[in-house]
């Protein structure tokens, strides 16, 4: 196992109540706080929360694939490793680094994003100011303990959860007429003028827009690697993710289109907000800003952990420096996090230096770079049953297999193909293809000239196919491990 390479490695400190809030809170972010209004009111009524729910199907046939291979494979480097070992190393090579480099990349938005809310609330203080010191708690939390980083995660999803739960419970309420001075709703809203206004076209380029609100859902696959007894841990939380992407995604979309006209619920801009102030909670943008506040927080420590990881990964693998595969007596790759903050940092200074041009460049990267992780984890999966017969294991004794596959898979690699001619042909999201592709041609000849010159190491993983083959358990308590 790639973990294994020095004498100190990442440890088994995540519990199953922090994996199961880890995949939670990469299912909620701030993606549906902020654009859901928006998504609505170019879909129509009916058509916005058709839109979530398509993606979230996507999601599904995704987290299943990974899921299994997580599951076979419980590594830090998790599709990024897979990818390597099941496609092609040069692949996983472009996947690892687009990983790390748009997550890295992103940090800097997170602050950015941040330090606006926090700056409605002390004026005086310079949001640069603000942006630091998120950046600096954020690092601690990183570099303590993986529990540390599972525990905050553990707490921002609480805080996601409950919001957008109460958010469901108020909007059934209005829609009964028992909350706000509307009386009842019904499904009024939801008529012939009203359901796809503008087509079911307009339904598939807003499921091309909604996607970028699910990114990090597949965080939890990483955390796979520092989970306790990911053989049943690593299933639970994959099982669970369809039921909350319908639950808090489609539900509460759902919701916000049956109370408010699609035609107006983009005007509130965040239309959580919108819906709580017309229930008659005056304090509702205060209290939103504040949520909103702590999935950025939550948005940031995921993106730190997930980068450093794939940093580490990527240096035991042979794909980056040795330096950054160093883990310290802790389990913690303090150099891989360290540098993983200092790009961040060096994307937040773009923000402020030129925001209308080096900041969007960095930004459209990550938004169009980030279908090729997609793209890799659902071909990955579709190599690795073959792969694993052409190898003796057995399909049969996969600890969690995929019900959905070849079939769903096949088809999801199709539809993110059909995104990304989508986003290099509409007028709005070009600017993504044309800086982001380049980039993703970068990984392929770079990782093409470190394979041919066999720096790449292979990942151990004869011990995971031999417990397969003789179905038997493959994992290492903490304690045999020290």
């Amino acid at each position: 196992m790639s973990e294994e390479n020095n004498n100190n490695h990442v440890k088994r400190g995540l519990k199953k109540r922090h994996l199961n809030m880890i995949a939670i809170g990469g299912t909620i972010g701030t993606g549906l706080f902020l654009t859901s209004g928006y998504n609505i009111q170019n879909a129509g009524a009916f058509g916005g929360p058709l839109a979530y729910l398509i993606i979230g199907i996507l999601v599904y046939v995704l987290m299943n694939g990974v899921g299994e291979m997580s599951t076979f494979l419980p590594t830090s480097g998790a599709y990024a490793t897979f990818a390597g070992l099941f496609v092609h190393p040069v692949f996983g090579f472009a996947v690892g680094w687009n990983v790390w480099i748009n997550a890295s990349i992103s940090i800097g938005a997170e602050l950015v994003g941040g330090a606006v809310i926090l700056q409605q609330f002390f004026p005086s203080v310079p949001p640069f100011i603000w942006c630091l010191i998120i950046g600096c708690i954020v690092l601690a939390l990183n570099l303590f303990t993986v529990k540390a980083y599972g525990e905050a995660e553990f707490w921002f999803a609480s805080i996601k959860v409950v919001t957008v739960i109460i958010f469901i419970v108020v909007g059934i309420l209005m829609i009964l007429g028992i909350v706000g001075k509307q009386g009842f709703i019904g499904f009024e809203n939801w008529n012939s003028h009203t359901m796809a206004p503008f087509g079911f076209s307009a339904v598939i380029l807003t499921a091309a827009g909604v996607i970028w609100s699910y990114l990090g859902v597949e965080t939890v696959t990483i955390a796979a690697g520092e989970t306790e007894n990911p053989e049943k841990n690593v299933p639970s939380a994959i099982k669970t993710v369809f039921f909350r992407i319908v639950l808090f995604y489609v539900g509460s979309v759902t919701v916000m289109s049956l109370v408010v006209p699609f035609d107006q619920v983009s005007v509130m801009n965040n239309g959580y907000a919108g819906v709580f102030k017309l229930a008659g909670f005056q304090a509702a943008a205060v209290a939103m800003n504040i949520v909103i506040l702590t999935s950025l927080a939550s948005c940031t420590n995921s993106v730190v952990y997930v980068a450093s990881r794939m940093l580490m990964a990527l240096s035991q693998e042979g794909k980056a420096p040795k330096i950054f595969g160093r883990v310290n007596s802790r389990g913690i790759p303090a150099p891989a996090i360290l540098m993983t903050m200092a790009i961040g940092l060096v994307s937040l200074a773009t923000n402020f230096a030129s925001p209308d041009k080096v900041f969007v460049w960095i930004v459209s990267i990550a938004g169009f770079n980030t279908l090729l992780t997609w793209f890799g984890i659902l071909l990955s999966h579709y190599c690795f049953r073959k792969w694993l017969v052409k190898h003796e294991g057995k399909v049969e004794n996969l600890k969690f297999k995929s019900k959905a596959y070849p079939t769903a898979t096949v088809l999801g690699l199709i539809f993110l193909i059909f995104i990304a001619i989508v986003t290099a042909v509409s007028e709005s999201t070009r600017l993504t293809f044309y800086i982001g592709a380049p980039m993703i041609v970068i990984y392929f000849i770079v990782g093409f000239i470190v394979y041919k010159k066999g720096k790449i190491i292979p990942v151990k993983y004869e011990s995971f196919l031999e417990a397969n083959i003789n179905n038997t358990s493959f994992i290492k308590t903490e304690e045999n491990e020290e």
